[in-house]
C-alpha cells in the first residue's frame, strides 16, 4: 500500500511513534519549566495594562477613538477607508469633466447636453433595463 518515499518514512515515523517509548524526565521537566515561565510571563502583562471603565472598554489613555479604531478593524482599515473618502471626494469635485472625457462624451449625451451629471433613472431608461 505504501508506494512514494515520503510515504515510506512517513510510516517509520508513525510506527516509532506507535511504539509507546515515552520522552526522558529530563526533557518533560524542561518542556514543564518553559511551559512555567510562559505562562508567568503572560499573567504578568495582562496585570500590568489596566483597563479604563470606558464603554468601549479599551486600555488606558486610549479613550472612544481608540475603541472605534479597534472596532473598525485597527489602523489598516481606518486608512482604507480614509483613502476610500478622499478619493470620493477628490473624483467628486474635480473629475466630473475628466470622467466625461474618459468616457467619450457619455454624461454629456445622457444629461441633455446641460452638462449635469444624469439622474440614475436617465440612466436605466436609456439602457432599457426599466
Amino acid at each position: 500500500m505504501v508506494t512514494e518515499p515520503n510515504d515510506k518514512m512517513l510510516e517509520a515515523l508513525f510506527a516509532d511513534a506507535r511504539d509507546g517509548t515515552d520522552p526522558s524526565d529530563d526533557l518533560k521537566a524542561r518542556v514543564l519549566a518553559d511551559a512555567a515561565s510562559v505562562q508567568a510571563g503572560l499573567a504578568h502583562a495582562a496585570q500590568s495594562r489596566p483597563v479604563s471603565g470606558g464603554s468601549a472598554g479599551t486600555v488606558d489613555g486610549g479613550g472612544w477613538f481608540a475603541g472605534l479604531v479597534d472596532a473598525m478593524g485597527g489602523w489598516p482599515a481606518v486608512s482604507g477607508v480614509t483613502l476610500a473618502g478622499v478619493t470620493g471626494l477628490v473624483l467628486g469635485f474635480y473629475a466630473p469633466d475628466m470622467i466625461d472625457t474618459l468616457s467619450g462624451g457619455q454624461i454629456w449625451s445622457l444629461s441633455g447636453e446641460v452638462g449635469a451629471t444624469p439622474d440614475i433613472g436617465t440612466l436605466w431608461v436609456e439602457a432599457g433595463d426599466v
